[in-house]
């Protein structure tokens, strides 16, 4: 493991945590006709423009069931565990003084009380949830301003559409394997910004 000190950003769903699998299984419930390849293909991009492309698809729902979906959804995955590996990974990166942040597309409540509960919230010097911004670009724009780095600064994720807009803001990044998207989704071409793709964690702290 690299031991520069640097700014070390993290997606959230499919790297810290398995998430994956109950957001596609709500997505698919709520959009019928909306298959696992799709929603994959959702996260090709960006999540919440992709997302509204199957908003016609959409069950028919009243504003108190919308609420009462959204109350029930952030609690169960707020029980969702740390991939293993993952707790030990981010307590040594903070114990060598690196800047960790978090960029996803969750809002918070379905980010804040997770990272609670799995006890790793306070590791993060800061959390970009989708209330900062939905579009991520603009959220690694205030982080390289927020901790003034153009060079010293690395992303983690598991979606292709991350690694996208990381290399467009010129931030290294690193794809992990057990999230939303395997291996084929990363070399469908080559990404300037792509580092590594990594299979394990015990593989990514190598390469952070």
């Amino acid at each position: 493991m690299n031991t520069k000190k640097k700014v070390i950003v993290f997606d959230m769903d499919g790297v810290l945590f398995d998430t994956i699998p109950y957001a596609r299984k709500v997505f698919m419930e709520r959009h019928p006709g909306v298959t696992e390849e799709m929603y994959n293909e959702i996260h090709s991009g960006n999540f919440h423009d992709n997302a509204l492309k199957y908003k016609h698809l959409h069950i028919k729902e009243t504003e108190a069931e919308k609420e009462q979906h959204r109350v029930k959804y952030a609690q169960k995955k707020s029980q969702t565990p740390l991939f293993d590996g993952i707790d030990d990974l981010l307590k040594v990166l903070k114990e060598q003084e690196h800047i960790l942040v978090v960029n996803t597309n969750a809002y918070n409540r379905n980010c804040l009380e997770l990272l609670k509960n799995a006890g790793i919230q306070d590791l993060f010097d800061f959390i970009a949830t989708a209330e900062v911004s939905k579009d991520k670009v603009e959220k690694f724009e205030f982080i390289k301003d927020k901790y003034k780095t153009d060079n010293n600064i690395i992303f983690v994720t598991d979606a292709l559409g991350d690694v996208l807009d990381a290399e467009k803001v010129d931030i290294p990044t690193i794809a992990v394997t057990w999230g939303v998207h395997d291996r084929s989704f990363f070399e469908r071409k080559k990404h300037k910004n792509l580092l590594h793709i990594a299979d394990t964690v015990e593989e990514l702290s190598k390469y952070i």
